[in-house]
């Protein structure tokens, strides 16, 4: 079980949790949100809606922060316009009630989205809500899924430490064997030529889907569980679970600069870069929502994202973060709610 997974476990439905070295997982993490939480106040956002009935399980908004792709526990998956808040569609892969949705992407130009449940993974047209191929996934446990511009190339990382590479126009495959261990993380550059990859082995690794070669690989000191990649491809962001998160630039592959997080055991669920690669927005299973300054690392604000008040989950993971044309912050959470929050233009509200 990878972070990603366990936290949401956590969020969702914690009475499955059936083995004791989870449950030390999930006291520990318990007591770092605990503990973080306590020191924060609440914060007003620009504008709150509902985008599950009851909770989610995983989330992506677009790079351009006009639409949010929603997995809800309740099974389907839901393509929103932020801009106006309205459902524009409602996707699933199956009538029969115990086959949800565990995993979404949307294509960083927007045009194409991507769910996939424990069995298959399918692609929808953003613009006609249509269907447009399902593919079956590999014997072995999915941990995350990316999609390049036009959905022309889908990666998927595997419980068995094999990161593969999909094209979906010409069916070529690669399996990148690298990691040799659990891959938590993946993400794709927009032509779908660039692939990082984070793992148990607590490395991150850039590499080429066309050759397969190792471009750069970043050590850290635990397992990397959240990878990210700059629009442009100029900078990479990898974490790991024990608070040693890294922005690096991609064509050096040298360290910009070192997230200033304090907590040890500080864990992040989501992070992006913002559209001139200044600030990075993270997000944490704790309710934080924090904006760095990419050249040094420093937190320029911090926000605590709103929960359900009568039904549970009571808590809220960030799945995940955006911005928007204004410079507005964007966050999806396992609350259920789309939140959206003033930028560094203002001064913060906690």
């Amino acid at each position: 079980m990878t972070y990603k997974h366990f936290i949401k476990i956590m969020a969702v439905n914690p009475l499955i949790v059936n083995n004791l070295r989870v449950i030390r997982q999930l006291l520990m993490t318990i007591i770092v949100v605990v503990s973080l939480a306590a020191c924060q106040q609440n914060s007003t956002p620009l504008s709150q809606a509902k985008h599950s009935a009851v909770a989610s399980y995983d989330a992506d908004i677009s790079d351009d922060g006009k639409y949010s792709l929603i997995a809800s526990v309740n099974h389907d998956a839901g393509f929103w316009d932020l801009e106006n808040d309205v459902l524009l569609y409602s996707w699933s892969h199956s009538t029969e009630t115990d086959i949800g949705i565990i995993a979404v992407d949307i294509s960083p130009d927007g045009t194409r989205a991507v769910t996939a449940t424990e069995k298959d993974i399918a692609l929808w047209d953003t613009l006609t809500g249509k269907n447009v191929g399902f593919y079956s996934l590999p014997e072995s446990d999915l941990r995350d899924l990316a999609i390049s511009d036009r959905g022309d190339s889908l990666i998927m990382g595997l419980g068995d430490g094999r990161v593969i590479h999909l094209s979906l126009v010409s069916g070529r495959r690669l399996e990148f064997l690298a990691h040799g261990e659990m891959i938590n993380s993946v993400d794709i550059s927009p032509n779908g030529r660039y692939v990082l990859s984070g793992a148990n082995d607590y490395r991150a690794i850039l590499w080429d889907s066309k050759s397969g070669q190792i471009i750069h690989q970043w050590k850290h000191d635990s397992r990397v569980i959240l990878v990210s990649l700059s629009r442009d491809g100029s900078k990479a962001f990898s974490a790991g679970n024990k608070a040693n998160a890294m922005i690096w630039d991609i064509k050096t592959g040298y360290k910009v600069s070192q997230l200033d997080l304090a907590k040890r055991q500080y864990v992040l669920s989501s992070a992006r870069f913002s559209p001139d690669n200044k600030k990075l927005l993270t997000g944490a299973p704790s309710r934080q929502l924090i904006l760095w300054d990419v050249k040094d690392g420093n937190a320029l604000k911090q926000i605590r994202v709103g929960v359900r008040k009568t039904n549970r989950p009571t808590g809220a993971i960030i799945y995940a973060v955006g911005f928007n044309q204004e410079g507005d912050l964007l966050s999806e959470s396992s609350a259920g709610l789309g939140e959206r929050w003033l930028g560094t233009q203002g001064k913060s509200s906690d």
